[in-house]
C-alpha cells in the first residue's frame, strides 16, 4: 500500500516522528509478509502506521510500531488516536492490535486505559527504557559534562590508533554484520541472516533515516554503530563491538562521534538507546550498556511499554500460547547458523 502525500513528514519527520512509522519501514515490512495501513486521524497528526498479519488460521493480528506519532504533549489527539485503532481492531476483528508508543507513562497510561488497551506481556521493542542526552550546549560543554572516565576513555581512542568513518557500501554493511553477529552470540540474542540485514540497513541508509559508522584500528573494522533519525532525536539503535575495540576504546570514540555527528545534522536531543528499567538491578542483561552510557550523560526516560487491545478474548489466550515456541525456535535457529 502506498503511503499518502506528506506521510513522512509527519509520521517520522515531525518533531515525535520514529523511522518504524515511515514509508521506509512500512515497505521493508510488506516484503516480510506484513500488510500497511496508514491511519490519518487528523492534519498532519496523529497518525499511526499499522501493519497487519495472519496468525493462527488466517486470523488478523495488527501492530503499531513505536505509534502513534503525535504532535509534542498532545494527550488530546493521543486519545483520539488510540480511540480509532481500537475501533479499527474491532471493526476487523483482529485477536489483538499492539500499540507501542516512544512515550512515559505518566502521560500514556491514562488515555491507553481509556481507550481499552492493556499492558501487554509481550514487548516486540527490547528498549522500555533510554537515556537521552539534550545537544543544547556546545561541544565542548557536552564533552565537559561526561563522567571523568568516559571523557578520559574518548580521548584514549585516536591515541591508540582508532579511527572512525562514516560508510554506506556493502562492504561496510558486511563489516558491520560480522561484528553485530558477534555481539549476538556473545550476548545471546536473536540475530538473522547477512541478507536479511543487508536488505534492511542498505533501504534505511539509501532513505537517509540511518547512518552507519565504523571504528578501525590498523585498517580492521572493531566496532560499529547505526543510528537513526527520528524526528527531531537521533537515535544509538545498534551497536556492536569485538574484543580489540575494548583494548583501544573504539568504542567511546565511536559513540561520541555518533553523538557530535547528530548536534552538527541539527538533533535536538540524542537518544543512548536501551538501559535497564530498574538501574540498580546489576543482574540485568542491559546493565553493563548502561554503565557505558551513562557516563555521556543524558536523563533517564522510561517508556509505557507496549500495549494490546483484544477484541477477541479467546483467540488471543491461544495466540499467547502459541507464540514462544516460534521465538523459541528462532533463538535455535540463530544458535545453528552461528
Amino acid at each position: 500500500m502506498e503511503a499518502p502525500p506528506g506521510w513522512d513528514d509527519a509520521a517520522a519527520r515531525s518533531p515525535w516522528g520514529h523511522v518504524m512509522q515511515s514509508s521506509i519501514w512500512a515497505s521493508l515490512r510488506e516484503r516480510q509478509g506484513w500488510r500497511a495501513e496508514f491511519v490519518s486521524v487528523g492534519d498532519p497528526l496523529p497518525v499511526a502506521l499499522v501493519l497487519w498479519k495472519d496468525a493462527l488460521a488466517g486470523q488478523r493480528i495488527a501492530y503499531v510500531p513505536r505509534g502513534p506519532v503525535i504532535a509534542p504533549g498532545d494527550s488530546d489527539g493521543l486519545r483520539k488516536a488510540l480511540e480509532r485503532l481500537a475501533e479499527l481492531a474491532r471493526e476487523r476483528a483482529a485477536i489483538f492490535l499492539k500499540v507501542d508508543p516512544e512515550l512515559e507513562a505518566e502521560f500514556a497510561a491514562e488515555p491507553l486505559r481509556a481507550a481499552g488497551f492493556f499492558r501487554s506481556s509481550q514487548d516486540i521493542q527490547p528498549v522500555l527504557a533510554t537515556l537521552e542526552l539534550d545537544l543544547g550546549p556546545e561541544e565542548e560543554a557536552l564533552l565537559a559534562a561526561m563522567d571523568k572516565d568516559t571523557r578520559w576513555s574518548v580521548r584514549q581512542g585516536p591515541k591508540r590508533g582508532v579511527s572512525v568513518k562514516e560508510v554506506s557500501d556493502d562492504e561496510g554493511l558486511r563489516a558491520f554484520y560480522e561484528l553485530y553477529a558477534l555481539t549476538g552470540q556473545r550476548a545471546d540474542f536473536i540475530t538473522r541472516t547477512w541478507d536479511y540485514y543487508r536488505s534492511l540497513w542498505r533501504a534505511l541508509i539509501d532513505a537517509r533515516t540511518a547512518t552507519l559508522r565504523l571504528a578501525y584500528v590498523e585498517g580492521t573494522p572493531v566496532a560499529g554503530a547505526m543510528t537513526w533519525r527520528c524526528g527531531e532525536r537521533v537515535v544509538y539503535q545498534t551497536g556492536a563491538t569485538n574484543d580489540a575495540a575494548r583494548k583501544s576504546h573504539a568504542a567511546y570514540a565511536l559513540l561520541w562521534e555518533c553523538i557530535i555527528g547528530a548536534k552538527r545534522e541539527g538533533a535536538k536531543r540524542f537518544d543512548l538507546g536501551g538501559i535497564p528499567t530498574n538501574v540498580e538491578r546489576k543482574d540485568d542483561p542491559m546493565y553493563g550498556p548502561y554503565l557505558f552510557k551513562r557516563g555521556f550523560g543524558g536523563v533517564a526516560r522510561r517508556w509505557v511499554g507496549a500495549h494490546d487491545t483484544a477484541p477477541r478474548t479467546l483467540a488471543y489466550r491461544a495466540y499467547l500460547l502459541a507464540e514462544p515456541a516460534y521465538t523459541t525456535a528462532l533463538r535455535l535457529v540463530g544458535r545453528v547458523r552461528r
